[in-house]
């Protein structure tokens, strides 16, 4: 937070003070004062702050935040999505289009320094194939976007499925037909954020039924596959590989045989990074500080019942 940005907070709100702690120490000592938190938040800072009624954070997922202490006391709470939506989305295409042009491979094969057979690296067309998207919301739908300029037929579930449809996505289900679509996708990508209900999202039953050919593709959350099926399922060879942006555990340890299976693509969690993404998250912060000053609806509520 520098002393430009907290000039352009002092603008949103000129009546409004604003404090900066530069540890949760300082933060603790400062909470008895405040009615609204940026940046972090924690049972102990509740705790200290009788007074608190608004925490926004910087992060779309919010599993580590003590949400069921906020809705208790009724605060409301706002985060990142849409945020980041735009880089995950991306990252998300990279990954699948580097699976469909054999790119793990060549680029061994370059290491190597081998021009390696065209035979020997089959490599596929997106146009036609089909793209389930396993929660539809921000990540979800710019990932949408981006794959049906690549000619993608476009599956995708969401926990409220009718609502209106976007004219780039072809069919929108609920989150309990999630089994019937999996038999029919070229490539699963995994947009829905960690909650109790998508811990485990896939497991055994999941991966078997999956085509031989498929591709798992996720950007948000480790423990939404389960690992150990995971590998049995690459082992297996049950599908054709996974594309991991995020794991469980993460970091993922040194010796994990993910590292080394040559159908995985592991990136450490960097789907979020963009030159954009962090301007993008101080103007959100100073259109809700406008709001919270004014007393209007804030944007990017999270329902402290669903956890999202």
């Amino acid at each position: 937070m520098t002393d430009a940005r907290l000039e352009q907070l002092h603008q949103s709100a000129p009546n409004d003070q604003f404090i900066v702690a530069r540890s949760e120490t300082e933060a603790l000592a400062m909470m008895a004062e405040v009615d609204a938190t940026y940046g972090y938040c924690s049972s102990d800072l509740l705790k200290a702050a009788p007074r608190l009624r608004w925490v926004q954070v910087a992060s779309a997922g919010v599993e580590r935040y003590p949400l069921l202490e906020m809705r208790a006391r009724g605060i409301t709470f706002t985060n990142a999505k849409g945020i980041y939506g735009t880089p995950l989305a991306d990252h998300t295409l990279a990954l699948i289009l580097a699976f469909s042009r054999q790119l793990p491979f060549l680029y061994r094969a370059q290491q190597k320094q081998v021009w390696e057979n065209r035979q020997n690296f089959p490599s596929g067309e997106l146009a036609g194939q089909t793209l389930l998207i396993v929660g539809l919301g921000g990540t979800g739908l710019e990932t949408a976007r981006r794959a049906k300029g690549f000619g993608l037929r476009i599956l995708a579930t969401r926990h409220h499925a009718s609502l209106a449809k976007a004219d780039f996505v072809d069919e929108v289900h609920s989150p309990e037909r999630l089994h019937y679509l999996l038999a029919e996708a070229d490539w699963v990508a995994v947009c829905v954020p960690l909650v109790p209900a998508t811990r485990d999202l896939f497991h055994d039953d999941e991966f078997a039924l999956m085509k031989r050919t498929a591709y798992i593709v996720c950007v948000t959350r480790g423990k939404i596959i389960n690992t150990d099926a995971l590998l049995r399922a690459l082992k297996a060879r049950k599908i054709a590989g996974a594309g991991l942006d995020v794991t469980d555990p993460e970091p993922l340890p040194p010796s994990h045989p993910l590292w080394t299976m040559d159908n995985v693509i592991i990136t450490p969690h960097a789907s979020g990074h963009s030159p954009h993404a962090d301007s993008r998250m101080f103007n959100l912060l100073c259109e809700n500080v406008r709001r919270f000053a004014d007393g209007r609806s804030l944007l990017n509520v999270v329902d402290l019942e669903l956890q999202y």
